[in-house]
């Protein structure tokens, strides 16, 4: 957990969704009006909470996310992700899975990753933001210093802060809360009485002791309208209500993490797996064109890609001296 992020980096990819083998589901918000239970929020909670380890350069760290719906979506802060490592989603029941980079949005510090659908056990059900009142109770659940999924409780200390995350991020109407957020735990949902998630922990005050009792947490309102822009509209699997579900079409995720290149996309990481590993893809590459027009940014090849032809779309990539140029179809009929 830290309130001053120094990245900069951002992820070009469009979002992978993936068909499953068994029937995942949202975790229950208990009903209202009745005393919580912490032992059966855990128990009902700690299934859709993930542990992201990312390693590089000899290191290593901890962080939390949780999962968002049944296409296998992750949220996480996009401080966790650590651009250009390597990452690893750790399941409660210990399972292991390497995540396709979906997309981030580096202001207000969310990040969204992809995993298999077939391993997600569940995801958090989601409340709302609009009603919190100062003094209600609330739970965290994140891996404090990487010893472990672990439960704390607290209340609303405040609502709609203003909080500086540095390098021009900022959260406008931050919840604040007293519950225990630790290194680790940022990433992880803050849940409200019932179990229903109110938002997402992201950064602490630092206290000159080293104990801090103000921390802070995306709204989960905010969330919604963040990642519906992150992960598109082709990218979202509508969950159906009258309980049978429905598989989604396959997508095939471009899958690189990158900068601006002024001009062109310089490709930082390539998600193992990804549409971009098969295409030969390395790190340094610059994606200089799509289609027969120049890529500005990170911002422009992702708009484009999102609403690319039913042909798909050609990149250039240019390594050194030498470019070449590759048919890319991020869609395809799927049952």
């Amino acid at each position: 957990m830290r309130a001053t992020l120094n990245t900069r980096m951002i992820v070009a990819s469009l979002a992978a969704v993936l068909g499953w083998s068994s029937p995942a589901q949202a975790s229950a918000c208990a009903p209202g009006g009745t005393e919580p239970d912490p032992v059966a929020l855990f128990e009902a909670v700690a299934p859709a909470v993930v542990t992201i380890e990312s390693s590089g350069g000899g290191a290593k760290t901890v962080g939390t996310g949780f999962l968002w719906d049944r296409a296998g979506h992750v949220v996480t802060n996009e401080h966790v992700i650590r651009p250009g490592r390597q990452l690893t989603v750790r399941f409660a029941d210990g399972r292991t899975v390497r995540p396709a980079m979906i997309a981030v949005a580096a202001d207000l510090d969310i990040a969204v990753l992809q995993v298999d659908a077939a391993a997600a056990p569940a995801w958090v059900a989601r409340g709302n933001s609009r009603s919190l009142k100062v003094g209600q109770g609330v739970f965290a659940i994140g891996n404090p210093y990487g010893i472990g999924v672990s439960l704390s409780r607290g209340i609303i200390s405040g609502l709609d802060r203003p909080v500086e995350l540095g390098a021009g991020k900022r959260i406008d109407k931050a919840i604040q809360t007293d519950a225990s957020l630790d290194p680790g735990n940022s990433g992880g949902p803050l849940l409200d009485s019932r179990g229903c998630l109110i938002g997402m922990a992201t950064a602490v005050v630092a206290a000159p002791a080293g104990l801090s009792r103000v921390g802070f947490a995306v709204p989960v309102d905010l969330l919604e309208r963040t990642l519906a822009g992150l992960i598109g509209d082709a990218g979202r699997v509508a969950d159906k209500v009258d309980g049978k579900g429905e598989n989604p079409g396959t997508r095939n995720a471009l899958g690189i993490m990158a900068e601006d290149a002024a001009p062109g996309v310089r490709v930082v990481s390539v998600a193992p797996g990804s549409r971009a590993a098969a295409l030969g893809a390395k790190p340094g590459d610059v994606i200089t064109h799509a289609g027969d027009r120049p890529v500005a940014g990170v911002a422009d090849l992702t708009a484009r890609l999102k609403h690319q032809g039913p042909d798909g779309m050609r990149l250039t990539f240019q390594r050194g001296k030498t470019s070449r140029t590759v048919e890319v179809l991020l869609t395809s009929a799927g049952s």
